[in-house]
């Protein structure tokens, strides 16, 4: 065992300064259920339930002394602190299976935080031919809302306060099990997605909730075979002869069309505060500017949108004068929040917007009619 661990260790740990076209180092945890992933030896991506998806660069050095090596990389395209991995040979258990993997990964955020999980490295899968990847491109990019679950009734999915979805994108799974957030690895091969282990939350429920949580995690895993057609995809187990799940695509999310009532903010000290009382913050975003109320004045900043990316020009405000306290020092630090917003997501109807390193900058909910 002992000889097992070591060589496998070894092949992990060389998989950092591997060609990017070599197979992934995956490292992972729970209690937020993150991941970060080396596809070459300069790039990671660091993958965070409550926030985007980033992308770093940089490079990794080995600490004799320690049995360590050392990953450290600086946001790509933005700014902001470093990223830091520690890879240590030893037994390390995820936590939510029986399995062991041979590498304990220490992980150092930028903003300080501290998480410690496992690393095992992702199979590589030879590319399929022109004819197989196909399926491929049918199953990834859209949100996928569940509407039928073997075992439990469409009266019992309908009656979820938050519908359950899944989202595969380019072997990254993510989804939203009814009360807790899944994520995990994936690979196709024609018309079967292979599934890895899901990690996730550890939230509790209301027990109707937590029963069709529990169904769908049981369901969507191992070898699935799926298909894809009138903007309907199945999921069944290779021994089926019907379908185990089947999901709606939904909606392509917008954020114009809608008055977004601020529930946070960040206020420049990487702190996300709620508005003073008695003041309302909203942003509506329209064609081609973002107007709203910043707690006094209102304003009008021009914007551009490519997909979930924002490029937001300087608000220009109303020059009213509100003599409550803090409420002028509450609208500069909102203006200023907005500008530098260039990541947008909807995360069970709440508007979640972040700036280029990752930091939070806004959170806000339909404002009521």
């Amino acid at each position: 065992m002992g000889t097992w661990r070591t060589a496998m260790a070894a092949v992990l740990l060389s998989a950092l300064p591997a060609a990017a076209a070599d197979p992934a180092l995956v490292c992972f945890g729970n209690e937020p259920s993150w991941s970060v992933v080396f596809e070459g030896p300069r790039s990671a991506r660091l993958v965070l339930p409550d926030q985007p998806t980033a992308e770093y660069q940089g490079t990794e050095t080995r600490l004799d002394v320690l049995r360590e090596r050392v990953w450290r990389g600086a946001p790509r395209g933005g700014t902001g602190g470093d990223l830091v991995v520690f890879l240590r040979d030893a037994d390390c258990s995820d936590g939510m299976s029986d399995q062991t993997h041979p590498v304990v990964a220490r992980v150092s955020l930028p903003n300080g935080r501290m998480l410690a999980g496992c690393c095992r490295l992702a199979a590589a899968a030879p590319a399929p031919p022109a004819a197989a990847r196909a399926p491929a491109a049918a199953i990834e990019g859209p949100v996928w809302r569940l509407t039928q679950l073997r075992g439990q009734t469409d009266k019992a999915l309908a009656g979820l306060p938050t519908p359950i979805t899944a989202r595969f994108d380019a072997g990254r799974l993510q989804a939203f099990a009814g009360c807790n957030q899944l994520t995990g690895a994936y690979t196709i091969d024609g018309d079967r997605v292979r599934l890895e282990a899901l990690a996730g939350t550890m939230m509790a429920c209301p027990p109707p909730v937590m029963a069709a949580e529990t169904a769908f995690k049981a369901a969507l895993s191992g070898v699935l075979r799926f298909a894809v057609a009138d903007g309907r995809l199945t999921l069944a187990a290779e021994s089926d002869t019907g379908p185990t799940l089947v999901f709606a695509a939904a909606p392509p999310p917008r954020i114009e069309g809608v008055t977004w009532e601020v529930t946070g903010y960040n206020n420049g000290r990487q702190a996300v505060v709620s508005p003073l009382v008695g003041t309302t913050l909203t942003v509506s975003f329209t064609d081609d500017a973002i107007v709203g109320r910043a707690g006094c004045n209102t304003f009008r900043a021009p914007y551009s949108r490519d997909g979930d990316r924002l490029t937001i020009g300087p608000p220009v405000a109303t020059r009213k004068m509100c003599a409550g306290k803090g409420v002028m020092e509450q609208e500069r630090e909102f203006l200023a929040a907005i500008e530098s917003a260039t990541v947008w997501a909807l995360d069970r109807g709440m508007l979640d917007l972040h700036r280029a390193d990752g930091e939070r900058i806004l959170t806000a909910h339909p404002a009521a009619r």
